[in-house]
């Protein structure tokens, strides 16, 4: 009997249990099949070259000053990738769900994270209005900088109304990135089980397309909600700054910490939260579970463990999906800010200033660029050993990981001295982008040196591991 049958036999054996309908995965499939059509090829062939099309066309007809070409080039490129997610969302809910059995406890756990997000974002989005509304009476009460030309292109109050609407905007994105993140870990561990007990290939692209999934909505919506918020006070400044030959552009990001704020506000309850859940189900689970009743751990008999497994989704998938998004929102932000400061002092042209601030977002569109080739590298032979007999010992898993890590350290350093030498070219100073590019190479290989230092000290291959399995 093969596998398929086994399945079929089982799923006869769970006719009466009805399978929890999944209306979104049902639609994106549908889409998905739909699009496979070559009717719609050059409709996707056109998506691909649309950021560049569409940039093209804003600097002719609406405005072509670097600043903010570069900032809605990095709007339209957000947008790309977040289409680009979405496809391998559609390309993961595919594959199969495995036997009835697989799919009743999945169900369950998918109930429950979905069900416990609802619930616990709800909450958090009750103090995050309440928040908005503090922090607008704070700037509006607040005094004006000395020596800030924004005082002469916006009110106070208009001031403050940014700040509340970039808080909510950045709060709302980062709870986007938590429930991007349980949605697809629920639906992508059912396919990776599936897949593992026939291909180990589909397996591992399966895990790690799941999780490229949600790394790519992180990393677009970042880039998404600040090159929208820098666009739009860009424009007020442009529609106000009547005497001014050029708005100074430096103060955009100061305008937009409250992104950065809502972002973190939302991270820190989720993980706290599903922090707190996920602990309390472990322990409750092996108390009553092992101790009690002499069930084995991570047993789908005992609910503790689901209650358990939905809090891993939950604190582990939706609160680092949230806290991931505020790493990246505080530090482009952060960025933003130094780049607008040092042009600032060093008297910098309206050209070179741009670039010092909007370095940041071309480089995070770089690392959406780079990252998501990168994906397509991580692949094995497919098969298993016990269904092939010449197939050979499975490849480690972390050497395929590293295959498609190699890929993107390459185009990494090519983009980022392309980058460099366009955007941080400094009137008079003809090698500084050499400079900027070579602190760009320092963190590229700190990148790599954590990847190595970390395998040394935790994979089983190396003396670390062994000599406490020894001493054990």
């Amino acid at each position: 009997m093969t596998l398929d049958d086994a399945d079929d036999l089982e799923d006869k054996g769970f006719k009466d249990k009805k399978h929890s309908p999944d209306p979104w995965s049902d639609w994106l499939r549908t889409v998905y099949a739909e699009f496979k059509k070559p009717m719609y090829k050059p409709i996707i062939v056109g998506c691909f070259v649309s950021p560049i099309v569409l940039t093209i066309l804003f600097a002719i007809l609406i405005s072509n000053s670097f600043s903010n070409v570069v900032a809605f080039g990095a709007f339209c490129t957000s947008i790309l990738f977040i289409g680009i997610s979405m496809w391998m969302l559609c390309w993961i809910l595919e594959k199969d769900e495995g036997p009835a059995s697989m799919r009743e406890i999945s169900d369950t756990i998918r109930e429950g994270a979905e069900g416990f997000f609802i619930t616990q974002y709800g909450t958090i989005f009750r103090f995050a209005f309440i928040v908005s509304f503090i922090l607008f009476l704070i700037y509006l009460n607040r005094s004006p900088s000395a020596n800030s030309q924004i005082n002469d292109l916006i009110s106070p109050t208009f001031m403050a109304f940014i700040v509340m609407i970039s808080f909510l905007i950045g709060a709302h994105c980062s709870a986007l990135s938590g429930y991007a993140g349980i949605w697809v870990s629920v639906r992508a561990n059912l396919r990776v089980a599936a897949a593992a007990r026939k291909d180990y290939n589909d397996a591992m692209q399966i895990c790690f397309r799941g999780g490229a999934f949600s790394a790519i909505i992180n990393v677009a919506l970042a880039i998404f909600g600040i090159s929208l918020m820098y666009l739009s006070i860009s424009l007020i400044f442009w529609w106000n700054a009547t005497d001014l030959k050029q708005p100074p552009i430096e103060e955009i990001p100061v305008l937009l910490i409250g992104f950065g704020f809502g972002a973190s506000f939302v991270a820190m309850f989720a993980q706290l939260g599903g922090g707190i859940y996920t602990k309390a189900a472990d322990v409750g689970a092996d108390l009553i579970g092992k101790v009690e009743a002499g069930i084995p751990e991570d047993d789908p008999r005992n609910p503790a463990t689901i209650a358990d497994l939905v809090g891993d989704n939950v604190g582990d998938c939706a609160g680092q999906c949230a806290d991931l998004f505020e790493s990246i929102s505080a530090e482009i932000l952060s960025a933003m800010i130094l780049g607008g400061s040092l042009a600032n002092h060093a008297h910098l042209d309206f050209e070179t200033k741009s670039g010092l601030i909007l370095f940041p977002l071309l480089v995070h569109s770089l690392d959406l660029t780079v990252s998501t080739i990168a994906v397509f590298f991580v692949q094995t032979k497919p098969g298993l050993p016990q269904h092939k007999h010449d197939y050979g010992e499975l490849e480690d898993p972390l050497h395929i990981l590293k295959r498609g890590y190699y890929v993107s350290l390459v185009l990494a350093v090519f983009g980022l001295f392309y980058i460099c030498r366009v955007v941080l070219n400094i009137p008079g100073y003809g090698n500084a982008y050499l400079c900027f590019f070579g602190c760009s190479l320092v963190g590229v290989c700190v990148s790599y040196m954590f990847v190595i230092i970390t395998q040394y000290y935790t994979d089983y291959n190396f003396g670390p591991v062994q000599s406490i399995a020894k001493s054990s």
